[in-house]
Parts: C-alpha cells; structure tokens; sequence
C-alpha cells in the first residue's frame, strides 16, 4: 500500500483545519411556515463563499465616478410610498435619469426610479415571474424584442406592459412594467450592492449608472434575493431592489450580507425570514438570467428572471409570536 509522503500529510491536515474553522453554519429559515409557497425548490444549504479582497475596506476619498457633468436633483414626481422618507445627498445632486449618456439606460433608469405607481398590488409567486419572463423571451424569439447586453429601446418597453401571467393563486392575469405586485417569499441575502466593498476590481465597484456611478452605500440599491424556501439557491431566486432616494434609515438596515452588513448601523436579522415585498415590476433588460442549470452569459447573475420588485415600495415580516404578517416598523421593535 502506497504511503502518503509526511509533508504533504502535513498539508492536507493544515488545509482541513482551514476549511472546517472558515466554514460557517447555514441560516435557518423560519420554523413558523405557515404554508408552503407555489411551486417550492428548496436546496441544500450551503456554506457562504469567502468574503471579497475589499470587504474591510474604509470608503474611498473621491467615490463619484460620473464622467458626466451632472448635478441635478431628484423628483419622485409623486409623495413617496413608504413612511419615515428621508432626504439624501443623492436626491440633491443625482436626476432620476442617474449619469446615463444614451436614451436606452435613460429610459430604464427613469423607470427603476419610478415611486409612483399606483393600484392594487396583485399577490404573485414565482410562477408568475417565470411566466412573464416567457413572455418576454418568447418577443425575443419572434424577433420583436432585444434586451441583454443593453437596456432595450425606450419606445419597446411599451411591449413589457399587458403580458400573460398568473397570480398567486393560478388565475390568469395580465401584468406588465409598472405593475404594483406583492410577492411572498424568503431573505436569501440583502446587500448594498455596487458599492467599494464588493467587486474585485482595485477599488471595488464603483457604483452603478442609476444612482450616478458614486461607489458609497448612500447612493446605491439595496439588493435583496428572494426565495421560495430559506435554503434555496440564489440562482432560483427573484430580485426585489431598495433605491437610495428617500430611503427610509430602517431600511438601510436591510442587510444581511457577510461583506456589507459590517459597514451598516445595526444591521438586521433578516436572513431567513418569511417576508412579503411589495413594489413596481421592472424589466432589467441590460442583463439575462441566470436560473439553475441554465448558461450564466456574460450579462447573467444568479437569479430565475430578470423581473424585479424595483423599486420596493413595502416590506412587511412574518412575526412568528403573533403568527401573521407585520410591517417592517413593528417588526423591528426591540432588535
């Protein structure tokens, strides 16, 4: 029998220790279920990917990064949807078009930045999101719709609108950009996303289009992924986005993320969680999904379809000593 060399017995030892000491254990999802959601694809829990070379990192002296010379401020148009609205440095300075120098991502911003939509919101699962994303490919493939590696054409996203789809409980609706819809679902993580403590460029990210490339945590979304169970993969997640304008302080305490929740004042405790978020759907057209199994391209992340609960509009949490649904203000008390 053929004996393993000491020295590198030595080294599969060391690396064995250094695997078990950096793993950690997976979040536990809400025990107080109170039925299972449509269609449930539910994963092992896995151990959380090591954290990212900037995630340490104290906000960077010059964070804008705009090439434009914009310095406009923000109009929601509208009373904001949600209490305790707070005025930023991004609404001053950052339109609702963000730094975008064509009119595809001026287009597509102006609607991420939409807090005016109005109506009923409609009760949705991931069904219907897959359904909607269909819909869209199927535009695609008759060659009536292009979206991927740019935002679509301004005058096409008339065609996001009145597609067939379902609710919550299987009957036939028809939805589009611009919807209010509430979904259901799990907190898979919540991050401040783009910002200089994410990416492995240099200098970390450097902030997004929107919200006019400044990299600080102010002036960026708030990415939150959204499951059918607490232990799914995120590739079958669905997106829901928190905007920086008006953003209530509570809700910037929405995050859970290993590498950004450090660089947040008290952060909560929404890993796991049963949650229902309501909000506009918006077509993210600059990119594709990323679904389980399927090709990760070179505009794809991780997630089912690339309609969004964007902007969030409510976020409500399952309280499980009342055994119901609370809004976030109440939920929070004493946390």
């Amino acid at each position: 029998m053929k004996q393993t060399h000491p020295i590198v017995a030595l080294n599969l030892l060391l690396l064995t220790m250094l695997i078990s000491g950096c793993s950690q254990p997976s979040p536990n999802g809400n025990a107080n279920v109170a039925s299972p959601l449509p269609s449930p694809q539910a994963t092992a829990p896995k151990s959380p990917a090591p954290l990212g070379k900037h995630c340490g990192d104290s906000p960077p002296a010059n964070p804008a990064n705009c090439k434009l010379n914009i310095d406009q401020p923000f109009n929601p148009g509208c009373n904001v949807p949600f209490s305790g609205a707070q005025s930023h440095d991004i609404d001053l300075h950052c339109p609702n078009e963000g730094c975008a120098k064509n009119d595809n991502d001026k287009a597509q911003n102006k609607v991420k930045n939409n807090l005016c939509a109005s109506g009923t919101p409609i009760q949705i699962s991931e069904t219907s999101i897959d359904k909607l994303q269909a819909a869209v490919d199927q535009l695609v493939q008759q060659g009536n719709f292009s979206y991927g590696d740019k935002a679509p054409q301004p005058s096409d996203r008339a065609k996001l609108q009145g597609l067939s789809t379902v609710d919550v409980n299987g009957n036939p609706v028809t939805l589009g950009e611009g919807n209010l819809v509430t979904l259901e679902a799990f907190v898979l993580d919540a991050k401040h996303d783009d910002t200089y403590v994410l990416g492995s460029g240099p200098e970390g990210f450097k902030g997004e289009g929107v919200n006019c490339n400044n990299s600080l945590f102010d002036w960026n979304d708030i990415h939150i992924a959204l499951g059918q169970t607490a232990s799914a993969e995120e590739c079958s997640s669905v997106t829901a986005e928190i905007i920086p304008h008006f953003r209530p302080p509570l809700w910037d305490r929405f995050d859970t993320d290993e590498c950004t929740s450090p660089h947040v004042t008290n952060p909560l405790p929404v890993r796991g969680q049963r949650v229902r978020i309501t909000g506009q759907l918006f077509f993210d057209g600059s990119h594709t999904p990323g679904s389980c199994g399927g090709l990760m391209g070179p505009h794809a992340f991780p997630r089912r379809a690339v309609w969004e609960i964007h902007p969030v509009y409510a976020i409500e949490v399952f309280d499980a000593a009342k055994n119901k649904f609370v809004t976030l203000e109440e939920w929070v008390q004493g946390k």
